[in-house]
C-alpha cells in the first residue's frame, strides 16, 4: 500500500493511501485525530488532497479537542504535574521525582507551548506504563488462574483504538491506559481478553462464556463506553 502525508493549514496532516482493491474514496479519523484518506490505487494523490479540502467542515468537528496539560493537574490518583520555569534549560523536559511529574521549561515559553505539551505527556505516559508494568501482570495472572482461562504471554503497550487485545496463540495485550480506570473495568477489560482465549470472535458464544464470569459483564460494557483509550486528567 502505497500513502504520503500532506499538511494542509486548515486541517493539519492528511495521510492518503492509495488501496489495489478500492473502488471508492473513503475518509477515517482515528480517536487521535489522525485523518486519512483511501483512494483507488489508480487516482493520483491530489484527489484524495481535494476530497479532504471539500470536507473540511465535517473533519473540523470530528477531530478530538486538543487535550491541555496544566500545573497542578492530577494524573491517575497519584501524580501531579508541576511545570517548573528554568534559565538553564533550553529544551522542555521531564522528570519524575516522587508522586510529582516535574516539566522543565525555559521561562519564556508559555505551558501552553506545544513543546512543553509534548514534555508534559512524554512525563505522564512514563509514569502510567510503569503503574501498568508493576500491577497488570500480577491483576491478568490472578484472574487467569481464578476462572481457569490460561494465556500464553502478556504485552502491555500504548494502544489508540483498543483496551486489549487477544491473538490466535493466546497472547494478550493490554494498553497501558487501563491503569487509570475503576478497577472493575480493569478486570472488565482483562476478563474480555481471557475470554477471548476460548472463543475468539465476538459471536453470541463469546458473550456466553464472558457472562459465565462475570455476570454483570452488560453493565460494566456500557460504563467503558465512558472512557476511551488516552491520558485522563482532573483538577
Amino acid at each position: 500500500m502505497a500513502a504520503k502525508t500532506f499538511a494542509l493549514s486548515s486541517i493539519g496532516n492528511v495521510t492518503v493511501s492509495k488501496r489495489r482493491n478500492s473502488r471508492r474514496i473513503n475518509l477515517s479519523i482515528s480517536p487521535s485525530g489522525k485523518v486519512r484518506v483511501s483512494i483507488p490505487y489508480w487516482m493520483p494523490y491530489k484527489t484524495g488532497i481535494d476530497f479532504a479540502k471539500n470536507q473540511q467542515n465535517w473533519i473540523l468537528k470530528k477531530l478530538p479537542k486538543q487535550k491541555l496539560f496544566l500545573p497542578n493537574q492530577n494524573i491517575n490518583k497519584t501524580h501531579k504535574l508541576l511545570f517548573i520555569p528554568d534559565e538553564a534549560v533550553i529544551k522542555p523536559n521531564a522528570k519524575i521525582v516522587g508522586s510529582n511529574i516535574l516539566i522543565n521549561h525555559p521561562p519564556f515559553l508559555d505551558v501552553s507551548d506545544p513543546m512543553i505539551q509534548k514534555s508534559a505527556q512524554s512525563g505522564i505516559i512514563k509514569v502510567l506504563s510503569k503503574q501498568a508494568e508493576m500491577s497488570l501482570p500480577d491483576r491478568i495472572e490472578y484472574l487467569s488462574s481464578y476462572f481457569n482461562l490460561p494465556y500464553s504471554n502478556l504485552k502491555i503497550k500504548k494502544l489508540s483504538r483498543r483496551w486489549g487485545s487477544c491473538d490466535i496463540n493466546k497472547s494478550i495485550t493490554l494498553n497501558l491506559f487501563l491503569v487509570q480506570l475503576p478497577d472493575e473495568l480493569i478486570d472488565y477489560v482483562i476478563c474480555h481478553e481471557l475470554t477471548h482465549t476460548k472463543v475468539l470472535n465476538h459471536s453470541p458464544q463469546f458473550w456466553q462464556s464472558l457472562e459465565t464470569i462475570l455476570p454483570n459483564y452488560k453493565q460494566l460494557k456500557n460504563k467503558m463506553k465512558s472512557y476511551t483509550p488516552d491520558i485522563i486528567i482532573s483538577l
